[in-house]
């Protein structure tokens, strides 16, 4: 939320500042500084702040029509809808992994994308399992859980191993 709100006020800046230029190239209110008039016509000042207005305006409308992020998914069954938020999707992810031994802390990310599940995990495990193993039967687990329980079909999980603890105490929250 942050970006979008410095984004429009970028834009009002910028599209301020042009038209304040612009005024000054046909009115001559005395706010250009004179190097400036002396090397270009009103025109082409006037032509060229006109272009930044343009993108001060693009910026402005961007700032607050970027593409939401859904927060579920649609499940479609006999009887009706259903949706499943994407922090039940998270939960059921951080279940499955708790299945398995050798991971002291786990992170996921939900994201959905033309319909299709993705599922990003970043894991701290332990050092002594084997990690190709491990981590294939973490994806493993987590697309076999997830669609058992909520019947959604995860089309990929990607695992990202953070680093290799030594102690002996779990995280998986």
């Amino acid at each position: 939320m942050l970006k979008r709100i410095l984004l429009f006020v970028c834009g009002i800046l910028v599209f301020l500042g042009s038209a304040v230029v612009i005024c000054e190239a046909y009115l001559g209110i005395g706010v250009l500084p004179p190097a400036i008039e002396i090397n270009f016509t009103g025109w082409e000042i006037a032509l060229a702040f006109a272009i930044l207005a343009i993108l001060g305006l693009i910026a402005m409308v961007l700032a607050f029509t970027t593409k939401k992020e859904p927060s579920s998914l649609l499940i479609a069954s006999e009887y009706g809808e259903v949706r499943v938020s994407l922090q039940t999707i998270d939960s059921l992810v951080h279940q499955g992994a708790k299945k398995i031994k050798g991971i002291k802390e786990l992170k996921s990310r939900i994201i959905v994308r033309d319909g299709s599940l993705y599922i990003y995990v970043k894991a701290v495990l332990y050092g002594d399992r084997n990690i190709p193993e491990l981590t294939m039967q973490l994806q493993q687990l987590i697309s076999e859980h997830v669609y058992s329980i909520s019947g959604i079909n995860v089309d990929e999980v990607k695992v990202l191993v953070e680093n290799v603890a030594t102690d002996i105490k779990a995280k998986v929250s």
